[in-house]
Order: C-alpha cells, then sequence, then structure tokens
C-alpha cells in the first residue's frame, strides 16, 4: 500500500473525506515535490487528497517543477501572492467533499481565516497527527538516507576536530561545519551550536566570536541534509587535560546516562519511560535539576518530529523503525555544560546506534 493509500485509510479515524496538506515536509513525503516556502506568507503550494483524487495547488513559479517531481499528482496551477487560499476554496468547491481536515499545527491563522471566509458547504476540521501517523515509522529507503546524513556527520565532525587549535573562535568553527556540510553534503540541517567555556551552559547556544581555550569543554551540535532527511549528533570535547575535576566528573555521567538509554530502550516503552533511562541516572548522581530538557526528539524530513522521549510529550509507545535522538546533557549557569547526543533506530531487540564518533572528551 503507497502512502496515499495509507493516509486515506486514516480518513474515516479523522471524520474527514479530503485532507489540505500545507507543511513543506508532509507534502513532499506525499508527493516528491520539493517546493521551497518562504513563510508565513509565501507558500510553495498546497496538496488537496481526497479518496479519489490528488492534486497540488501552486503558482506559475513552480508548475513545471511540480510536474516533474510529483507525477502522481494533477498540478492544479494558480496566481501568485495571495491567491493560494483562494485557489484552494474555488478547487475544493469542486470536489465532492463536504469535511476537508487541514494540518492545525502548521496552517497559519490568516491561511486558514482567508480560505475560511470563501468556502460555502465544506467544513475545515484541524487534525494534527494524520500525517505524522505515517511519517514516524521510517522505510528502507528513509533509513538509508538518514544512515548517509549520519555518515557524513561523521565525517565532518572528524575533519573539524582534527583542525581544532587554542584560538580559533567558535563562530569559525560553525562555518567549518557549514562549508563542509555544503561541500559534501545537501549542506546543514540547522544552524550549529559550538559552545565553549561557560558558554556551554546554553543548551541551544548560539556561536559567538569567543575564542577557545585548552583545558576547557566545547560542545559542538551538528547536523547535516542528504536526500531530503536531516541528521543530529552531538559532543563535548576537550583541548588537552582538563582544567576542572568536573568536567571530567560530568562528561562519565552524561555519557552513563546516554548508554544506559541506548542499552536498555526497547519497542512498546513510552517516550517517557525512555527519557527516564537517562534522567535517572543524572538525577541519582544529585544533577536532575541541570537535565533542563528531553532525553530525544524523532527525525527524518524535519530536525524534530514524533516521537518525544520527554517528560511532558512521551506519552506514545516506541516501536520498531522509529529514529529518534538520545542526547542528555548537565548545564551549569556559570560554568558551562556537557551533552552527548546519538540518532538510534528503534528495531525489535532495541536500539542502534547510527553514529560512529567517538564520544572521548579529551582530543590529543
Amino acid at each position: 500500500m503507497n502512502r496515499l493509500d495509507r493516509l486515506r485509510v486514516a480518513f474515516p479515524k479523522y471524520d474527514i473525506d479530503a485532507l489540505l496538506v500545507s507543511q513543506p515536509e508532509s507534502r513532499y513525503y506525499l508527493s516528491g515535490y520539493a517546493g521551497h516556502d518562504l513563510p508565513p506568507r509565501d507558500s510553495a503550494g498546497y496538496l488537496l487528497i481526497t479518496n479519489d483524487q490528488a492534486l497540488l495547488l501552486t503558482d506559475a513559479r513552480t508548475t513545471e517543477q511540480a510536474a516533474r517531481e510529483a507525477p502522481g499528482f494533477e498540478v492544479v496551477g494558480y496566481g501568485s501572492g495571495a491567491r493560494g487560499p483562494q485557489a484552494i476554496a474555488e478547487t475544493i468547491s469542486t470536489l465532492s467533499a463536504r469535511r476537508l481536515g487541514f494540518e492545525s499545527i502548521h496552517l497559519p491563522y490568516g491561511i486558514w481565516q482567508e480560505i475560511t471566509m470563501q468556502l460555502t458547504g465544506v467544513e475545515l476540521t484541524p487534525v494534527r497527527q494524520i500525517v505524522d501517523e505515517l511519517r514516524i515509522i521510517k522505510e528502507p529507503d528513509e533509513l538509508k538516507h538518514l544512515q548517509d546524513a549520519v555518515d557524513v556527520l561523521d565525517r565532518c565532525l572528524a575533519h573539524i576536530l582534527a583542525g581544532l587549535e587554542p584560538g580559533i573562535t567558535e563562530r569559525q568553527i560553525a562555518r567549518q561545519v557549514e562549508a563542509y556540510l555544503l561541500e559534501h553534503a545537501d549542506g546543514p540541517a540547522f544552524p550549529s551550536i559550538v559552545a565553549s567555556g561557560p558558554n556551554a551552559s546554553i543548551p541551544h547556544a548560539v556561536p559567538t566570536d569567543r575564542r577557545i581555550t585548552a583545558g576547557e569543554g566545547i560542545k559542538i551540535d551538528i547536523g547535516a541534509r542528504s536526500g531530503g532527511y536531516c541528521s543530529d549528533m552531538t559532543r563535548t570535547v576537550c583541548l588537552g587535560q582538563p582544567k576542572d575535576a568536573q568536567l571530567v566528573e560530568l562528561h562519565a555521567l552524561v555519557l552513563e546516562a546516554q548508554e544506559n538509554a541506548e542499552r536498555c530502550l526497547r519497542p512498546g516503552m513510552t517516550g517517557q519511560e525512555g527519557d527516564a533511562l537517562s534522567r535517572d541516572v543524572i538525577a541519582d548522581a544529585g544533577y536532575g535539576a541541570a537535565f533542563t530538557h528531553s532525553l530525544g526528539h524523532g527525525i527524518g524530513l524535519e530536525v524534530h518530529e514524533p516521537p518525544w522521549l520527554s517528560q511532558l510529550r512521551g506519552q506514545q509507545t516506541l516501536e520498531p523503525g522509529m529514529v529518534f535522538s538520545i542526547e542528555p546533557g548537565v548545564y551549569l549557569p556559570g560554568w558551562g555544560g556537557v551533552r552527548i547526543e546519538d540518532l538510534v533506530v528503534l528495531e525489535d531487540g532495541g536500539a542502534r546506534v547510527l553514529s560512529n564518533s567517538p564520544k572521548t572528551l579529551i582530543l590529543d
């Protein structure tokens, strides 16, 4: 059963007879069309999927691209700018649908309002997870793209670490990562996080002109994109012997917490239970309050997507075929922080780590 057929099977569950797809990643997943949005005002197109039709609505700038990349869809062209909502309303009125689902997590309120004002006889119904439920279990070709994105990231990190030396700035390291991934992959999956010394206490720190020095922690969180799919990895390293013994202690603790989760995760656990595999280790050592984020997030066409290994959002049961991060961390304001992150694919026997980069703290 192909992706569209599996999507249509879910229509009765959500009490809809058609679906409007606006999120670029879901649009690509279902159609193969890779048009580039300029959010929030300028969409590269929308999918309208009924039980027997699959339409791709886009403007004249991308109709040729859409026809080439989405041969399974009928391309409906419309004028540029704000005519997208009008084209949606006009097109749906020609179909037999009466309850049109839309991606409530993505469609901007202003666009929803424009569509609603022009619709007659069709009810717009918010749906949240309908495409996510398809995307969350990765198919073999998706796993290949993900592994490719991980492999190039392993090579990128090795290249970056080989050139690290005192005096280089966080911003220069981040630019080196970007240059490598533009040359060897489809580019970075997200802006690189390079944080040294006390800056590493911010989980999503923005690289600065601070120069790294020997003996301090350097947190490097980078991601690559390959074939539309993302990778994500974090290592915390130190040039030479650490000046502060606490860095050695916390790195060992975070590594223990990560390896415990990677070793013990099993299908059938919830995301909350998965999160606890690392969180309990860190809490038992007295640093529970310093682990300030979830253990992991799903990854695929988006850097952050379901499932969630989280205390707050981890109600979902983990299943084979899901791919997500395992990234415990400890952050101490004014001192710094440590995070170690791998991507894993969950299989029948447990989690298989996709990355091969060493997790040693000290760089010789």
